[in-house]
């Protein structure tokens, strides 16, 4: 199982604030085989609760059987043309502002920050804290000359069992939202226990990162984009239709094929299978894209793309894939449980049009013991981590239409 309830009681993330001044806390469910934890997945752990070996899912490329998710329908069509004379509108934010210059200006655009001016634009933190830097670096900023740095040691983790480096900043809800920034992990290090946070509520729900819960349909939901020890992305999610662990259906009876014993319920998890590892020691540009369902509808979705790339394209009739228990298999899965590959239903995420985003957590949270899980198979893999786990990121933008990476 997952951390203790003291200690989801003490990690509950809510907008306006985590439960100490360094925004320490947050989601501790820790269960080995769950969310992006090394290299155990939820796979991993079926194969144990079935009997079989199993090697995990094959690692072709995901089903597109319609329209990419932003495909820029909803970008500039004033018939300006976009740079270098082609006579075509820009299709992105970024297209339509080279540099980003002007961007955040743009009537699409719900937040950004390049760091160019330090501080000052999220809602927390204000200032420097123990894990997060505004740097004044040219050399090594993605552009322009200051970039954020998220940096959390083995020494603090030794001192505090858990550590969430968390700036976050909360705006007027909407339906759908992407969400761009630059990142580079320029060592090799564990990756956070979880990772950067899109948090969707109503006008009153402003909690969000407490594990072993299922969210009430009708006042919010959240997922995260979780980076492992392999570098490789997922999601991370939940709401209130999400599937517990109990059973390989996903259900929670008793008696169940497969059943675990007890009730339990950690983020759904969707990891693509055609993606290529995170670079070590490069800036990488991250595109989330999320549309929340109409009520009483499955036509919710979740994207993203690495360097402009589509990589996890989740919505109604796609991929093909295979629930087992809380995990979406792209393509299927070997183990004597699984059943047929079957077209993705879609999300139904909220039962009421008062839920809507209203948040981004650029976190990167950690626990002593699963760092120190994520270290030994570092060690194991012939590598030698560092002490510190540091992040940089840069040029971020929230927006309800396409950004695509700074030009």
């Amino acid at each position: 199982m997952k951390g203790s309830l003291a200690a989801t009681s003490f990690c509950l993330l809510v907008l306006g604030g985590c439960a100490s001044p360094e925004g320490e806390g947050q989601d501790t469910d820790s269960e080995a085989g769950v969310g992006s934890d090394g290299p155990a997945t939820d796979a991993s752990a079926s194969a144990t609760a079935s009997g079989d070996p199993g090697s995990g899912s094959p690692s072709d490329g995901p089903t597109a059987d319609g329209p990419e998710p932003g495909d820029g329908s909803s970008g500039d069509s004033d018939g300006t043309g976009e740079p270098g004379g082609t006579g075509q509108a820009p299709q992105t934010l970024a297209e339509k502002y080279p540099g980003d210059v002007g961007i955040g200006s743009d009537p699409a655009v719900l937040f950004h920050d390049d760091f160019e001016s330090g501080w000052g634009r999220w809602d927390a933190p204000e200032a420097d804290t123990t894990y997060l830097s505004v740097i004044n670096d040219a050399g090594l900023a993605n552009a322009g000359d200051a970039f954020l740095q998220s940096r959390v040691t083995r020494q603090h983790l030794d001192e505090d069992q858990y550590i969430s480096a968390s700036p976050r900043f909360a705006f007027e809800q909407v339906d759908e939202l992407f969400w761009r920034f630059h990142v580079q992990f320029p060592h090799v290090a564990p990756k956070p226990h979880h990772w950067v946070r899109v948090a969707a509520g109503n006008d009153a729900w402003n909690s969000s990162g407490l594990a072993n819960t299922v969210p009430p349909g009708d006042e919010g939901f959240w997922f995260d984009l979780d980076v492992n020890n392999d570098d490789i992305l997922d999601f991370y999610t939940y709401w209130h239709a999400m599937r517990s662990g109990r059973c390989n259906d996903g259900s929670t009876t008793p008696g169940c094929d497969g059943d675990q014993g007890t009730t339990y319920f950690y983020g759904n998890v969707f990891q693509p299978n055609a993606q290529q590892p995170l670079p070590i020691g490069e800036w990488a540009c991250i595109e989330i894209h999320a549309k929340a369902n109409a009520v009483g509808e499955y036509d919710g979705a979740l994207a993203f793309y690495v360097d402009d790339e589509l990589i996890g394209d989740y919505r109604p009739g796609n991929p093909i894939g295979t629930w087992l228990r809380a995990t979406f298999h792209e393509d299927g899965c070997d183990f004597s449980s699984c059943t047929e590959p079957m077209p993705f239903e879609g999300f139904d995420f909220r039962t009421s049009e008062e839920v809507g985003f209203k948040g981004v957590f650029l976190d990167s949270y950690y626990q002593r013991d699963t760092y120190e899980n994520k270290r030994q198979y570092l060690v194991e893999q012939g590598l030698t981590p560092s002490e510190e786990q540091t992040i940089y990121y840069d040029d971020i933008v929230v927006a309800t239409t396409r950004i695509g990476c700074r030009q």
